[in-house]
């Protein structure tokens, strides 16, 4: 190096000296130069000064030791690491032209890192020495050194989890971070995230499903303008094209001034939890046998049509006689035959039609756009006929029919109980009629479906005005002929039908879901009736009651006859509830544990119709009740069935003093009935030699006279038949 002249180096040398007394100077030249000598010696960082040729000239007062020995900038060598001192050596050559430099140095052995500012000392127009700013930024390089391990550690962990890590600039919308997770997400290479230099828009636009691209983004702005974070579901389609479902979290970065900084996002493909969802839903929402809607699927499509308010029709359509195919063929086969069926629903009916399977071989149809009933029927005989053509299964050749029932929305009913039961109540009517056809509830010109409809729609009506009235039968004492009870019989006087049977509008009863509301009528009834009795002061006489099986295996029945006794001060052993041998057999548990309820609370319990059911001895076994009422038909016994009818009700009778039970006999009509029930000791007859079912005005003086004696006509009947037979 050039060596500098003995006045460069001595002006280089009177830097940073407090008083300079070798040199003539003027006041103000000395405080000048004082001036700067205080601020170098008091800033905080080493300051040294340079020759050209690299000797050391001056020094501020700094105690940074490892620098202490420095005489020459050869002398740096000793302490820096090699790579330092080359970029500290070439920026002292560099300085030497005129240009400031800048170089960050390390320690050899040593993790202390210094800052180091060269300046070049001009003298006119040539450099005489470099000043040399020596600043220690060991902690913080330590903390970057920290940040970036950090950072570092994060970034490996953040690429070894199996989800998505984005940064985005919030000013420029470009991807700053991209974990490995992403990458693999959107199956698109690592590198190519910082070569392409993606923005958020461009991945929206790229890669989110079209469906859900306007969603995404208005999320997307939420985020922006709110500064929140926000929480999305939405699909992908990657890079090769494969379709994903994923959530993101996206949340703002603020900085100390609370300005948001970077978009952070957190994506995780959740696409098997959603076929997963799927198939559930799927599964929850349609049979899989035949693939078609479920009746939840049928409830919700019924919801929404309701909504609309637009008329459709509603067909209930059921496989006749499949349970012979089940039976005889086997179950896979009428498998086969329900999945062939509903494929061929799918093909007959248009396209706007809606199809569920119910259960087993019960399909409901929703017909939406027809045009009028015609088109209705038009319809549904197209779609009889075609289910009646041949199904070929594993050889078998199978002809199969189908009935169906029809019933409209709004003209039926508005809600889906309404129109399922009147569609139901239409199709029971077409198997009535001899099955492979249909009935429209509302629309046919048969005459006994009409009644039937009439019947049904009126029933309701019937009940709440209580156009039903209770007829009374005595039950006479077979030995003195005194009313010792009577059974209660509901009589209808429709308006337009005349005196309708029980044995024709109770079973539409049990098909429309009112014999239960009839029963508890019944109840009430048969107790305010005995109250007004009292009040008449007439000898109360135990009522029997008819009670339907299905009011019987609905809960609550006990109390509800208990709140009526006590509604109407009448003591429990007045009433009695009398239930078919058959009534036992539809559910065993839950019949005989409302009878036991009963019984307890003083009810007695009468069996009807003994003899016509199955198991008859086995209930006996099993529960006793207080009555046994021995059905007419061994009573009124026919030419050739005498013998063998008298064999039966005195082998039942017997049985049943044995068990400690009182005998009914029904149905008792002619004289001679009764002189072989009187002698067999029959405790109680029930029939028309004593009184038919009347009403009770004409059943309360009846109970006046309190004796009844048999009708004189059928005596006189009875007696010249055995003459005539003598």
């Amino acid at each position: 190096m050039t060596r500098t002249d003995s006045t460069q180096n001595a002006a280089l040398e009177l830097l940073f000296q407090d008083t300079i007394p070798h040199i003539s100077q003027d006041a103000l030249t000395e405080k000048l130069v004082n001036y700067y000598a205080s601020l170098g010696n008091q800033t905080p960082d080493l300051i040294m000064v340079f020759s050209r040729d690299g000797e050391l000239r001056s020094i501020n007062k700094h105690d940074i030791r490892v620098f202490q020995h420095v005489v020459h900038i050869n002398d740096f060598k000793r302490v820096l690491l090699k790579k330092s001192f080359e970029n500290f050596e070439h920026a002292f050559r560099q300085t030497l032209t005129g240009k400031n430099q800048y170089c960050e140095v390390q320690l050899k052995r040593k993790k202390e890192f210094f800052d180091m500012m060269m300046v070049p000392l001009n003298s006119h127009d040539s450099v005489d020495g470099i000043g040399l700013f020596i600043k220690d930024v060991t902690i913080h390089k330590q903390k970057a050194i920290d940040i970036r391990s950090e950072n570092s550690s994060f970034k490996s962990i953040l690429d070894l989890l199996n989800i998505g890590v984005w940064v985005s600039d919030y000013k420029t919308g470009k991807l700053v971070y991209a974990s490995t997770g992403l990458a693999d997400l959107y199956e698109y290479p690592i590198e190519a995230f910082d070569r392409d230099q993606l923005e958020i828009k461009d991945v929206i636009q790229k890669y989110v499903h079209p469906d859900d691209k306007s969603y995404v983004k208005k999320m997307a702005i939420e985020v922006l303008a709110n500064g929140e974070s926000v929480d999305m579901r939405y699909r992908i389609n990657t890079f090769n094209g494969t379709e994903k479902w994923l959530t993101c979290h996206t949340a703002p970065f603020h900085d100390e001034n609370g300005k948001i900084t970077y978009i952070y996002g957190l994506q995780t493909d959740i696409t098997d939890e959603v076929k997963i969802q799927e198939r559930l839903e799927y599964s929850a929402n349609h049979d899989i046998l035949t693939t078609l809607p479920n009746r939840r699927s049928l409830d919700e499509k019924l919801s929404s049509l309701f909504k609309s308010k637009k008329p459709f029709a509603f067909m209930f359509l059921n496989l006749d006689r499949f349970s012979v195919i089940n039976g005889s063929l086997g179950y896979q086969i009428g498998d086969e035959v329900l999945k062939t069926i509903a494929a061929r629903l799918m093909l007959i009916l248009p396209e706007t039609s809606f199809i569920a399977s119910l259960k087993s071989n019960d399909f409901i149809i929703l017909l939406e756009d027809y045009k009028d009933k015609e088109n209705i029927i038009s319809i549904t005989e197209n779609l009889i006929h075609d289910i009646k053509q041949p199904i070929t299964i594993d050889d078998y050749e199978i002809n199969m029919t189908t009935s169906v029932g029809i019933s409209l929305y709004p003209d039926d009913g508005k809600t889906t109980d309404r129109l399922m039961d009147k569609a139901h109540s239409a199709l029971v009517h077409a198997k009535k009629s001899g099955r492979n056809t249909f009935r429209l509830y509302s629309y046919s010109k048969d005459i006994a479906f009409q009644r039937r409809l009439s019947i049904e729609n009126d029933m309701i009506e019937a009940l709440e005005k209580e156009e039903f009235e209770l007829y009374y039968q005595p039950l006479v004492e077979t030995k003195t002929g005194k009313i010792m009870g009577a059974e209660a019989l509901i009589r209808w006087n429709h308006k337009e039908w005349g005196a309708i049977s029980p044995g024709e509008f109770i079973p539409i009863a049990e098909e429309n879901h009112l014999i239960s509301d009839i029963s508890d009528w019944v109840v009430k009834k048969a107790c305010q009736q005995m109250q007004e009795w009292k009040e008449k002061g007439l000898d109360l006489i135990q009522v029997s009651v008819n009670i339907s099986p299905i009011r019987l295996m609905k809960k609550g029945f006990p109390d509800y006859v208990k709140s009526q006794l006590n509604t109407y001060q009448v003591l429990p052993e007045y009433l009695g509830v009398e239930i078919t041998e058959g009534s036992l057999l539809k559910s065993e548990k839950v019949v005989l544990t409302t009878l036991a309820e009963l019984k307890e609370l003083g009810v007695r319990v009468a069996i009807d119709d003994f003899g016509t059911g199955f198991a008859s001895l086995n209930y006996l076994r099993e529960y006793q009740a207080d009555t046994l009422k021995i059905d007419q038909v061994f009573i009124q016994s026919r030419d050739g069935q005498i013998e063998k009818d008298t064999i039966i009700v005195g082998s039942v009778m017997e049985m049943a003093r044995g068990l400690k039970m009182k005998i009914i006999a029904e149905g008792v009509e002619e004289y001679s009935q009764y002189l072989f029930l009187r002698d067999r000791e029959c405790d109680l007859i029930q029939g028309y030699l004593f009184s038919r079912p009347v009403p009770v005005v004409d059943f309360e003086k009846l109970l006046m006279k309190g004796i009844i004696e048999p009708d004189p006509l059928k005596v006189e009947k009875d007696r010249l038949r055995r003459e005539v037979k003598q």
